[in-house]
């Protein structure tokens, strides 16, 4: 099968998936991570995924994204972080596999998100934090994904820390990363430019953004392009949701999703694009009809 590198260079734009974590929440809250999903209930984890590829994105992504053993640690979870992290992304090679053509093949990206405490802090030791990022991503790369995601960072020696041990696990990996904040910082204060210079020692296949509305993902990814030569990645939210008969939904429609992604595609030209927090597959369907139009 054709790897994810040469697929990318075939491809001017690539579809990502949408959320993962909280539309499997949505179906499921008895559990404290959305991850341990994958180990309750892994059928709906494959559902989901399949959901994604019918709708016609390229790559689907681990429900992993805490399932980081200083994550697991501190919200209180005795369920395995690695064991976690290796099921998901078996699920999502799956239904990866199944989806697959030789016209369409389509990919597994690991998905690693920042390491917070339950009081909502950022472990700073690195050797900690290395070793923890050392053991989900082995626990990924064991269940085949194809390349990693470093989605929702916010800190440098996290990143780091995450990045290094990607590196000496498997050089030849792709990598993206992906920033979270508004008005170029995260939201724990880091600029943007500051956690640029530090990777530029990492050979990154995108560098972009993700958990942003759309006025906000706008705002940033002018700063990101400003500041990186690296190809760009957007996947922003669906904005905030609104309480509703009880519950909360995000009104924007799958129509108004795809119309917006249509026009930072054609402001920015990334490289990579997918949803974050309240997309759906409906969602990344109408995206997928824009992205097909736009490169005719």
């Amino acid at each position: 099968m054709i790897s994810f590198s040469d697929f990318a260079d075939t491809k001017k734009t690539i579809l990502f998936d949408g959320a993962t974590g909280s539309a499997l929440l949505s179906e499921d809250n008895s559990v404290i991570l959305p991850d341990i999903l994958s180990l309750k209930r892994p059928g709906i984890v494959l559902a989901l995924h399949e959901e994604y590829l019918e709708a016609g994105c390229d790559v689907v992504e681990t429900n992993s994204f805490n399932s980081n053993p200083l994550v697991f640690e501190s919200f209180g979870s005795k369920k395995s972080a690695s064991e976690c992290a290796k099921i998901s992304a078996i699920l999502a090679k799956k239904a990866a596999k199944n989806f697959s053509t030789p016209e369409k093949p389509r990919f597994v990206a690991g998905s690693v998100g920042p390491v917070f405490n339950q009081n909502g802090s950022l472990p700073q030791d690195e050797t900690l934090l290395f070793e923890a990022y050392s053991i989900q991503i082995s626990a990924l790369l064991e269940g085949g994904v194809d390349l990693l995601i470093f989605e929702t960072m916010q800190d440098i020696v996290q990143l780091n820390s995450a990045l290094a041990a990607a590196k000496k696990i498997n050089k030849d990996i792709p990598l993206i990363v992906s920033l979270s904040g508004k008005n170029g910082k995260t939201h724990t204060g880091k600029s943007f430019e500051e956690i640029v210079s530090e990777i530029s020692k990492y050979d990154l296949f995108a560098l972009g953004l993700n958990c942003e509305d759309f006025a906000e993902t706008e705002k940033d990814a002018e700063i990101i392009k400003k500041i990186s030569p690296i190809p760009l990645s957007i996947m922003p939210n669906l904005g905030f949701p609104e309480k509703i008969n009880g519950k909360f939904l995000y009104k924007t429609t799958p129509a108004k999703f795809a119309g917006k992604m249509s026009e930072l595609i054609q402001k920015f030209e990334p490289k990579i694009i997918g949803g974050c927090c309240g997309t759906t597959p409906e969602h990344i369907k109408a995206a997928a009809g824009k992205i097909f139009c736009i490169q005719e």
